[in-house]
């Protein structure tokens, strides 16, 4: 059964003519991340957001991010909030990702992180997935990431971050450019990782990630330099009007942003003195309740101009989008002031509820977590519930190809169950290692229509995805560490234990580094046999994965051999394992334990079936 959709006051193909630049020779593939597909029918917005109506006129804004040469000593670091607490079952935003294939995993993924750390953020439900484009490219020097973004003029000429244009307005057709392109710099030595504790001076790209998103919602002025025959002038990019951000810009002498406008190829004093200060402190426009809240609003602006950065970034330390993008902090959390002024361009946008009615889940917390191996209740709350004709529910989930699936649907009814899903491989899973799912409600009350969403995190079993380690030799030779990092889903936190031949007692660790996990194993005697068992677990369940490291520098007598102990086969612990080399190709199936003892040496990967269930991963090297 179809969603309907409701109808807007516009033609299909008036973006016809939007410029965009030209990446048809960039050779892309797309990953849809967070996916969130259709569904929540924002009709409410035509009477809310009436100049959205579009016009044929689009323009790029260009923003460059700098990481401070010196580090600041009063650095700021924030990690990762668990899902739980990030997120949140009525509102949420979604993206699509396009990159090169050159583009690193370990970068790619620091943008799907980023792009679930902001799901939650905003008080928006869109069936629109944010298109980012991310490119893996030289900049010059000084410049670590460059965000191009796309924005439409309305008929009240103010201009619109393309991301929150068609996310207000889902059902426009749009061109194949991205809503913001953004360009890493490919020379820079980036710190992937997630945690907070970090080598000192190395750039952290998730922190850069997550200011650049910001940008590309609509965060900071569109204010920038132009180079011109007659010399470099302060004016804005577009023809006439200003962005939605600027509009919110006023001095501390009440003169408005808004207000100041080009003067053709001369500079305008006007907008000088007003971006440096001359007209007073700038701040956000807001309903401040003291002067400390106002000066969290603070803009910075430098007596000198600061391309990129003067009115684009807050004058508040505490802040995700604070001026100085520092080597030493890592901010891996939208704060709520940047949020909330993303709310005030118009992200503030929630599911239209007719007497407060709105989706509640039976037992599931306000984030909209659950178990996807039960089934759930799904039921309307609010006053006038009872009144409500022409009910219909459907439940979607993301499929891996990027698009979506209508798992159930029901009428005439006011609870909707869906059940647990039995075959999870088939559909798309996020960073978190979960499903998102989505239930939609519609029907008519008094005659108005109710279109209510609500926002379902399936959780599923941990994952290990993938194990790299270096081996490193000490300088004795009878003894060596083990450098791994780790590629897992589905929990916060890794449990390793090493375990020696004739060691007298395991060694372990808990590494509380979620998605992308770094350890080191010290001083393994090199003569003996060794076992590194790393395991992820959560409430559904738990997967290990082991390393083997054979003797080194040691001839073992041939009379009394000690048994590989991941060669389980012969106590009908496993019923088969298959074999693949270290780039991933399979190589054969055993079904005895002294084939693996057949295998040339090299690096080899393990999977262990139960019939056709694989339950464990280990990595061989002989």
């Amino acid at each position: 059964m179809a969603l309907p959709i409701a109808s807007f006051p516009i033609k299909t193909g008036e973006l016809s003519a939007v410029l965009h630049i030209n990446y048809s020779s960039m050779k892309k593939r797309s990953c849809t991340v967070l996916r969130h597909p259709v569904g929540f029918i924002l009709f409410i917005i035509v009477s809310i957001y009436p100049q959205i109506v579009s016009s044929q006129e689009a323009v790029y804004v260009d923003y460059v991010e700098s990481f401070n040469a010196i580090d600041d000593t009063n650095a700021v670091s924030l990690p990762i909030l668990s899902k739980g607490k990030r997120l949140k079952a009525n509102s949420c935003i979604s993206f699509k990702l396009e990159y090169e294939n050159s583009v690193p995993d370990s970068v790619v993924k620091c943008l799907e992180v980023a792009t679930d750390i902001w799901r939650s953020c905003l008080n928006i439900n869109s069936n629109y997935a944010i298109r980012l484009q991310l490119a893996w490219e030289n900049l010059p020097n000084g410049e670590d990431v460059k965000i191009k973004v796309l924005y439409f003029k309305n008929n009240d000429n103010d201009y619109v971050p393309a991301s929150l244009y068609y996310s207000l307005r889902p059902d426009l057709q749009h061109d194949s450019s991205g809503d913001a392109i953004i360009t890493i710099n490919k020379n820079v030595d980036w710190d992937c990782g997630y945690s907070v504790e970090k080598e000192y001076g190395i750039r952290n790209l998730n922190y850069a990630m997550l200011r650049s998103i910001a940008v590309a919602l609509g965060f900071g002025s569109s204010l920038s330099l132009a180079n011109l025959n007659s010399g470099s002038i302060v004016k804005f990019p577009f023809p006439q009007g200003h962005s939605l951000f600027d509009n919110l810009l006023v001095s501390e002498n009440d003169v408005w942003l808004k207000n100041l406008s080009n003067t053709g190829r001369n500079q305008n004093p006007e907008i000088i003195n007003f971006c440096t200060g001359v007209n007073g402190s700038v701040y956000i426009d807001g309903d401040y309740i003291n002067a400390n809240e106002r000066e969290k609003h603070k803009m910075y602006t430098p007596l000198n101009y600061e391309n990129s950065k003067s009115l684009v970034y807050l004058d508040n330390t505490q802040s995700l989008m604070h001026y100085s993008l520092d080597k030493t902090s890592n901010k891996l959390q939208v704060d709520s002031l940047t949020a909330n002024v993303l709310n005030k361009l118009g992200w503030d946008v929630v599911a239209f509820n007719q007497n407060g009615i709105k989706i509640v889940g039976s037992g599931i917390p306000e984030s909209g977590i659950a178990s996807a191996y039960t089934s759930h209740l799904f039921y309307l709350e609010g006053e006038g519930k009872d009144e409500i004709s022409n009910a219909k529910w459907f439940f979607y989930l993301p499929t891996i190809d990027g698009n979506e699936s209508l798992q159930k649907s029901a009428e005439d009814t006011q609870s909707f169950s869906i059940d647990k899903i039995s075959a999870p491989d088939n559909y798309a899973v996020n960073v978190n290692g979960d499903i998102y799912g989505k239930i939609v409600f519609t029907g008519m009350l008094n005659g108005t229509m109710i279109n209510l969403q609500y926002n379902v995190t399936l959780e599923l079993k941990p994952s290990i995805s993938n194990v790299a380690f270096v081996k490193q030799n000490n300088e004795n030779d009878n003894s060596y560490n083990v450098v791994c990092k780790v590629d897992y889903k589905g929990a916060d936190y890794l449990y390793v234990t090493l375990e020696e031949e004739y060691g007298s007692s395991l060694r372990s660790q808990f590494v509380r580094e979620p998605y992308l996990a770094h350890f080191v194993c010290s001083n393994i005697t090199s003569p003996y046999y060794a076992w590194i068992d790393i395991k992820v677990e959560n409430q559904y369940g738990s997967e290990v994965y082991t390393i083997e490291f054979p003797p080194c520098n040691f001839t073992r007598s041939l009379l009394n051999p000690v048994p590989n102990r991941i060669h389980s086969l012969a106590n009908n612990e496993f019923t088969l394992i298959r074999v693949y080399n270290s780039s991933g190709y399979y190589v054969k199936t055993i079904k005895e334990d002294a084939e693996i003892e057949e295998l040339s040496s090299g690096m080899y990967i393990l999977e262990y079936f139960q019939g056709n269930s694989k339950v464990k991963t280990s990595k061989l090297l002989k």
